[in-house]
């Protein structure tokens, strides 16, 4: 298994000498600006976890690893473990950057750089560990385009449901515009916000905890479907 992940960053060189060092500007220069800093490395992370999804898809290597003598319950477990060490790898490397950022901007009068702390980064990986418990399954089950479709719907999904849910708790709460009037959204976020502050530590660590356990949750489905998937 290890060996296979070997081989996937063997295999991605090309790409991690593109998107390692254009990445790390990409989130250098964000950390100026926390909101953007957490879509740049939430992107950057992203890129490193399933980049390797991407060049497989292109060079059409799944079959060539299928044929090495593994299971393809081993095969799962490598992609997993290749996710999850991109995704590490790409929170590590922003919060270095940000703090390297950071420092340079502080000794040199400049300062505005808002670090962002353990608990965001935290969060961070949960929504990307949920991102890929969700797509893993998909993808092998039905490959990485098809997979992509079904991932695009579930997220659009989401998002009409989480929307109506906001709609309806602004409107109880007297807001009747709900989701539209940006006034009642900042005023529902500072009240949550100011009632977790206390608490952050713990939720951002269960968040994390959560988005690890759904991911071997998540490995246990994609090695059944893909158990019974023709290739």
């Amino acid at each position: 298994m290890l060996e296979l992940v070997r081989k996937d960053l063997i295999a991605g060189r090309w790409l991690l000498s593109l998107v390692l060092p254009l990445g790390c500007v990409q989130v250098g220069v964000m950390a100026f600006h926390p909101l953007s800093y957490v879509l740049g490395a939430l992107t950057f992370s992203a890129l490193l976890a399933f980049g390797s999804i991407v060049i497989e898809e292109y060079e059409k290597t799944e079959l060539l690893w299928n044929s090495l003598p593994i299971s393809r319950g081993q095969f799962v477990a490598a992609r997993y473990l290749t996710t999850l060490l991109g995704i590490l790898t790409g929170l590590a490397l922003s919060w270095l950057l940000a703090a390297a950022v950071s420092g340079l901007a502080s000794g040199s009068g400049m300062g505005g750089v808002v670090l962002l702390g353990l608990e965001v980064h935290l969060v961070l990986f949960a929504l990307l560990a949920l991102a890929a418990a969700v797509y893993l399954p998909l993808y092998f089950r039905y490959g990485a385009g098809r997979a992509l479709a079904w991932f695009g719907a579930i997220g659009i999904v989401l998002l009409v449901l989480a929307t109506l849910v906001t709609d309806r708790v602004l409107a109880g709460m007297g807001y009747p515009a709900g989701a539209t009037d940006p006034e009642a959204m900042r005023a529902v976020v500072g009240r949550i916000a100011t009632a977790a502050r206390p608490l952050r530590g713990v939720l951002s660590g269960g968040a994390a905890v959560a988005g690890l356990l759904l991911l071997v949750l998540s490995l246990l489905i994609a090695r059944s479907v893909y158990g019974r998937r023709d290739i």
